[in-house]
């Protein structure tokens, strides 16, 4: 029986995506949201219904906008439907699951803990997952809160585990897999890399330290206090929740329901259901801090300084950023069906909360064109804008130079650069999904618009492939151009087949080769099928599982 050993750089599977391409998970999805200054004769409202004109229609999902300034409401409004099988409008009062915005709230659970001297952010994570096997390195609550924690991906070993009958609870089935595991991904502290587990992980730790669930925990320490009346922690998935708006995908065959947009009773990472007028609640207490201490709810807005010496741009649950020369406070979720943004601008007192119910929508853009009309005296003009400059055109010949696949050698993450449109374009993995747009500001030089992010190709020199310098986004990356092809021979993948197993994942698993290929086979799993993208690596759509 041969041995199959996973980790996040599996050689026959690799699960990349484009944090370690182009970005870190904080500016994934950024777009050029620069629209300049509305004609003055028009009124906020109508520039802000504008910006959600194209889905505010009976036979379309759609998004719920809330505006605060300074702790008032300003503006909040439904665009589109909640459901359409039922003919049920999305208003300010619509319940959404928001995904990863579900961070800072665990995060905030977790501090509560420390301000109550229940624990320390320094702590060391076996302290409390005392199951927990030795990883070989030091370990710390602060390492999941700030997404430097090397765990390996839990969702995806998840995935590739065989179905069990006796789980009942996926939180405790996610802690199990992460302690059983025989090794991290890079030393904590080292570096910055997304990381759901982690946050899965600290609702763990909030319920065995306080003894309540993080459901429990946080209605009785965030929301109630706050008067979040319509916000929770959706940990039961057959619990019914007045106002929730379904989710829904878009496809070439037109909209479906997002069958597996629920997140299945996982809290932590995700989970959370809220509403727009709900989150404007909770922005405030950043400005009025009423939940936490002050110097708790100022280092959840502090990037964190790697043991190098580099800054990633994330606090405690929270994406630290700028925008047009302003700071911003925020962070975004997504999920089958669902897309969130919430965000704030601190020095002007600005909050800006959109939840949308079409995996399609990107609220991050909307928020930016909200932020536009609203503060379009106080950014910088765009000729002191350094981070956004003006771009050029470059020739189909220019953009066909830079297409291909690249792959990052310290960590064997890979991404595509291919042309859409006429448009440069970036994407996870080895595939032309979903992908983030590079502007041109010279012949090489790149940005993604709305961000600091930089990416500048190095043409080919002797002895070495073409380059990608991504810089402006905390530590910087550099990625080569697989310049080879990769097509085994029969004999090559039949070389790969035989049965495998797996301690940490509790499996056993067959590698099989086809006519099609190589085809990995888990127990009560559909098989996943293999592609080759160069030599010792294969990937797999493994987020289909």
């Amino acid at each position: 029986m041969k041995t199959l050993v996973i980790t996040a750089c599996v050689l026959v599977i690799t699960a990349v995506a484009i944090v370690y391409f182009i970005a870190p998970t904080v500016f994934w999805k950024e777009r050029n949201a620069a629209k300049g200054n509305p004609r003055s004769c028009e009124s906020v409202t109508a520039r802000l219904d504008k910006l959600f004109a194209q889905w505010n229609r009976s036979d379309s999902p759609g998004c719920s906008l809330g505006v605060s300034r300074n702790g008032a409401v300003v503006y909040e409004r439904g665009y589109g439907m909640a459901n359409l099988e039922l003919g049920v409008p999305i208003t300010p009062a619509s319940v959404f699951h928001v995904a990863s915005v579900s961070k800072q709230f665990t995060a905030m659970s977790i501090l509560l803990l420390a301000q109550r001297g229940q624990l320390s952010l320094d702590d060391e994570v076996r302290k409390y997952i005392t199951e927990w096997a030795d990883h070989g390195s030091r370990l710390t609550i602060r390492h999941l809160l700030t997404h430097t924690s090397g765990l390996r991906d839990a969702f995806l070993l998840e995935g590739l585990a065989p179905p069990r009958e006796d789980v009942v609870d996926r939180n405790d089935a996610i802690v199990k897999i992460l302690a059983r595991a025989r090794g991290l991904n890079f030393t904590p502290g080292t570096e910055y890399q997304y990381n759901n587990g982690g946050y899965t992980l600290l609702a763990n730790i909030v319920k065995r330290v306080s003894g309540q669930s993080l459901r429990a925990f946080a209605d009785a320490n965030i929301f109630n206090p706050l008067g979040m009346t319509h916000t929770h922690f959706h940990d039961d998935p057959t619990m019914i929740v007045p106002n929730r708006a379904s989710g829904y995908h878009l496809d070439a065959g037109g909209l479906q329901v997002a069958i597996r947009g629920d997140p299945g009773g996982i809290v932590g990472n995700a989970g959370l259901f809220t509403t727009a007028r709900d989150l404007l609640l909770w922005e405030q207490n950043f400005a009025d801090v009423r939940v936490g201490e002050p110097a708790l709810v100022a280092a959840m807005q502090t990037p964190t300084v790697l043991t190098s010496g580099d800054t990633s741009l994330y606090g405690f649950g929270l994406e630290i950023g700028e925008y047009r020369g302003l700071r911003t406070i925020g962070h975004g979720g997504g999920d089958p069906g669902y897309r969130a943004y919430v965000v704030r601008y601190p020095d002007q007192g600005l909050a800006v909360a959109v939840l949308c119910n079409l995996d399609d929508i990107d609220p991050a853009t909307l928020t930016r064109g909200v932020a536009d009309i609203h503060l379009a005296d106080a950014f910088a003009t765009p000729s002191a804008n350094s981070a956004t400059p003006p771009h050029v055109s470059l020739s189909a010949e220019q953009l066909a130079s830079k297409v291909g696949l690249y792959r990052d050698p310290s960590n064997e993450s890979v991404g595509r650069i291919f042309v859409r449109d006429g448009k440069l374009m970036a994407s996870e993995g080895a595939g032309e999904g979903e992908s983030v747009e590079l502007t041109p500001v010279s012949a090489n030089r790149f940005v993604v618009r709305g961000t600091a992010i930089a990416v500048e190709f190095v043409p080919a020199a002797p002895g070495r492939p073409q380059e990608i310098h991504v810089t402006g986004a905390g530590k910087p990356v550099v990625s080569q151009q697989v310049t080879t092809s990769f097509t085994p021979s029969s004999t090559e993948l039949r070389a790969l087949a035989g049965a495998y197993t797996s301690a940490e994942l509790e499996g056993t698993y067959t590698l099989a080769a086809r006519d099609s290929g190589l085809v990995i086979q888990i127990p009560g799993r559909a098989d996943i099928v293999l592609q080759p993208i160069f030599p010792t690596h294969l990937r797999a759509p493994l987020l289909a599982l």
